[in-house]
């Protein structure tokens, strides 16, 4: 297990860093498995820190008509995070943001691909669009040697575009060293 913050302020300030990031209300399940089950935030420093910032109005919980429990941010939270995010560690940051961005690839289930080629006189580049819900996720131009290479690489993603996105951004999040990419 990676090294974890081990302050209860730390960890209010990643909790409200990442749902900063996230840009809209998360599922109660989504930020615990994001922040708990990455292990990057111990268990009774999380509870205990969005016990805090509820009761500081920092964040806010809403309950849908499902009964699923909602997080989001609010403006005394978006202020803690502009003043307070450099005070944690930038490894502890990125790697909240990593573990987000893999939560959401693996989480994607109506992924569609739509795939174009065009023809030049370099050869045939595959056009690749993976889209969620009408949200754009990856455009790709990829120039191959001719036609039949684009197309049999189109029809591989296209076996499996949810996979193809997640091992996409598994294949970035693995070769990047976390030290060095900073998530504002």
């Amino acid at each position: 297990m990676d090294y974890q913050p081990n302050d209860l302020n730390s960890v209010k300030i990643l909790i409200c860093y990442l749902l900063h990031h996230l840009e809209e209300k998360t599922e109660s399940e989504e930020l615990y498995e994001i922040a708990v089950d990455s292990g990057i935030i111990n268990y009774f420093y999380y509870n205990e820190a969005i016990d805090e910032l509820l009761v500081n109005d920092t964040i806010y919980s809403d309950v849908d008509e499902n009964g699923n429990m909602y997080f989001s941010l609010s403006e005394k939270g978006e202020i803690y995070v502009r003043d307070f995010s450099s005070y944690v560690q930038r490894s502890f940051r990125n790697r909240l943001m990593y573990s987000a961005i893999q939560y959401k690839a693996r989480k994607l289930s109506n992924a569609s691909l739509s795939l174009d080629y065009e023809e030049n006189s370099e050869g045939c580049r595959l056009i690749c669009n993976i889209s969620d819900n009408s949200k754009s996720l990856v455009e790709m131009k990829l120039l191959t040697q001719n036609r039949t290479q684009a197309e049999l690489i189109g029809e591989r993603i296209s076996d499996n575009p949810s996979s193809f996105y997640k091992e996409f951004i598994d294949y970035i999040i693995q070769k990047r060293n976390p030290h060095n990419m900073e998530i504002e």
